[in-house]
C-alpha cells in the first residue's frame, strides 16, 4: 500500500504544488520517490497511472513516456547532477508531447495545453485524463502459453499485463491494480517453475478468487460513480429492488454513505481510503439500519467480516415486488424547490423498485429524461404551466419505455439464449411484415446485444446508454422526452 501511496502522490500533487513552491520542489519529490521505490517499481507505478489516465493509448505509447520519465530520474536524481537537469528534461518531455508525431499517449486536450508555456504547460499536461473506456474482461492465454511468454521476457510480459489490467480498471485506486498485479506476478513466477504447474495455477487462482472479485466490484462501483450523475439514486433503487418492503427513508442513508465514499476515494491512489469506506459500510448497513431485519439473506451477509459484507450484498438478486400502492406523482412545487433532488430521488426509487428486471444502466434513461424536463420547466418563466403540460407526456413515455424494456429483460433472463433469439426473430417478423430479411436480422442482433449487455446490474453504463435506443421511440412524434 505504501508504495502506491508514494508514487501517486508524486503524479497527482507534485505539479500542483510546484506552482507555488518552485521547480526544486517538483524535482525533490520525484527523486525522493525514485530513491524509495527503485527503478522497476517506479516504472510499474507509472504504467498504472498512465494506463488509467489514457486507457485508449497503446502499450507502446505508455511505455515510451515511462521510459522517458525513468531516464529523466536516472540522470537527474544522481548525485552531482546539474541543478537544471530535471527542469530542462521535464520541459523537453512536454515538448515531445506537443509534437505531431509524438510517441507519447494522445489526448484531445493536448493541443490546448501546448498553447501554454513552461510550468503551465506541464501542469496542464499532467491534469489530462481520458474518460475510462469499457473494455472486455482481460482474457489470459492458457497456462502453457503464459509460461512460454513469461519465460521469454518476464519483465516485458508483466509490464504489458499491468497495462492491460490498469486500462480495464481506470476508475479504481491504482494501488488495487498494483496489488492484483503483484499477486499475479508471484503466481506466474512460482507456477512456471513448478514441476506441477497446472495444479499450482489452479490452487493459486482459487486463493486469488476473492481479491479478483473485490477488484471487479470496486471497479464497477467506481466506474458508475464517474458515469452516473446520481449514483446515490441508483444505489437506493438497487436496495429497493432487493428489499421491496423497504422505504426510501430506510435505504437513502446507506446509499448516500456508499456514494459519498466512492466520490471521496475512487480517484485516491491509496486503496486504503476505499477499503476504509467499505469496512464502515457494515456499521451503516448492519447496525444503524433496519434493512437486515427485512431480508434474511441480507441479515446473513451482515454476519460476515467487514470487507466481505459488500461483495455478499452485491451478489443478492432483485426480488419481485410485493403488493405496492400506486406511485404518488410529485407536486410541481416540490419539484422546483431547492431540495427537489430528494423529491426526484424518491420518485425514481418508487419506479425502480417496482420493476426488478430493470437494472440501473437502463433506468438511468428515465432518470436523465425526467431530470432534464424538470430542470427545463423549473427555469421557465411559468414553471407550473410547463410542468402541467409535460408531466403527463413524460408519465406516458416512462410507461412505454418500462413496458418495452421490461419485456426484453424479463424474456432474456427467463429464456435460454437460443430460444430468446428465436422468439425475438418471430416478434420482428410479425411486427414488420414488409421488412427484408437483412433488416429483420439487424434488429434481432441489436436487441439481443442490448439484452445480453444491459439487462444485468453490472451492465456497462456508457455502452448501455448507446444501446438503449434499441428499445425504440417512446412517443409517436419526433420530439420524445426520453428516446
Amino acid at each position: 500500500m505504501k508504495i502506491v501511496q508514494i508514487i501517486l502522490f508524486t503524479a497527482a500533487v507534485t505539479f500542483v504544488h510546484s506552482r507555488s513552491r518552485g521547480k526544486d520542489y517538483e524535482k525533490e519529490k520525484i527523486c525522493q520517490q525514485y530513491s524509495m521505490l527503485g527503478r522497476e517499481k517506479f516504472k510499474a507505478s507509472g504504467i498504472v497511472i498512465y494506463s488509467q489516465k489514457f486507457s485508449t493509448s497503446t502499450f507502446e505509447q505508455v511505455n515510451a513516456v515511462l521510459d522517458a520519465m525513468v531516464n529523466l530520474a536516472d540522470k537527474c536524481c544522481a548525485e552531482g547532477a546539474d541543478p537544471n537537469c530535471y527542469d530542462d528534461g521535464a520541459t523537453a518531455m512536454s515538448e515531445v508531447s506537443c509534437m505531431e508525431d509524438s510517441p507519447f499517449p494522445k489526448h484531445p486536450g493536448i493541443t490546448k495545453c501546448c498553447e501554454e508555456q513552461s510550468l503551465e504547460r506541464k501542469l496542464c499536461l499532467a491534469n489530462l485524463r481520458v474518460l475510462s473506456e469499457e473494455f472486455p474482461s482481460l482474457e489470459e492465454p492458457t497456462d502453457d502459453e503464459v509460461c512460454k511468454q513469461f519465460t521469454a521476457d518476464p519483465k516485458g510480459y508483466m509490464e504489458r499485463y499491468l497495462y492491460e489490467l490498469a486500462r480495464r480498471h481506470g476508475s479504481v485506486p491504482a494501488g488495487l491494480v498494483l496489488n492484483a498485479t503483484d499477486n499475479y506476478s508471484r503466481m506466474v513466477a512460482s507456477c512456471c517453475s513448478s514441476s506441477q504447474s497446472k495444479v499450482c495455477f489452479l490452487k493459486e487462482r482459487l486463493q486469488q478468487k476473492d481479491s479478483k472479485l473485490f477488484l471487479r466490484l470496486a471497479s464497477h462501483l467506481c466506474h458508475n460513480q464517474v458515469h452516473f450523475k446520481s449514483l446515490s439514486t441508483g444505489l437506493a433503487v438497487r436496495f429497493g429492488q432487493m428489499i421491496p418492503s423497504a422505504s426510501f427513508e430506510e435505504v437513502l442513508p446507506v446509499a448516500d454513505y456508499l456514494q459519498q465514499g466512492l466520490a471521496k476515494c475512487c480517484f485516491n491512489p491509496n486503496p486504503e481510503c476505499l477499503i476504509k469506506e467499505f469496512i464502515g459500510l457494515k456499521t451503516v448497513l448492519c447496525t444503524n439500519s433496519t434493512l437486515p431485519a427485512k431480508y434474511d439473506k441480507l441479515e446473513k451477509c451482515c454476519t460476515k467480516p467487514c470487507l466481505d459484507v459488500l461483495p455478499c450484498v452485491d451478489s443478492l438478486d432483485a426480488q419481485p415486488p410485493t403488493q405496492l400502492a400506486e406511485i404518488q406523482e410529485p407536486d410541481n412545487e416540490d419539484l422546483c424547490k431547492d431540495a427537489s433532488s430528494v423529491t426526484i430521488k424518491k420518485y425514481f426509487f418508487e419506479i425502480g423498485k417496482r420493476h426488478h428486471y430493470l437494472p440501473i444502466p437502463i433506468l438511468a434513461t428515465i432518470f436523465g429524461g425526467f431530470n432534464k424536463m424538470v430542470n427545463s420547466c423549473c427555469s421557465a418563466e411559468d414553471s407550473n404551466t410547463c410542468l402541467n403540460a409535460k408531466k403527463p407526456l413524460m408519465k406516458k413515455e416512462i410507461g412505454t419505455f418500462i413496458s418495452k424494456a421490461n419485456e426484453i429483460c424479463e424474456n432474456y433472463r427467463k429464456l435460454d439464449f437460443t430460444v430468446y433469439k428465436e422468439r425475438t426473430l418471430t416478434h420482428f417478423q410479425e411486427k414488420l411484415p414488409g421488412a427484408t430479411k437483412d433488416e429483420i436480422n439487424k434488429k434481432v442482433e441489436h436487441q439481443t446485444e442490448f439484452a445480453s449487455t444491459c439487462c444485468f446490474p453490472k451492465g456497462p453504463p456508457l455502452r448501455c446508454q448507446k444501446l438503449v435506443n434499441t428499445i425504440g421511440h417512446t412517443c409517436e412524434g419526433d420530439t420524445c422526452l426520453l428516446i
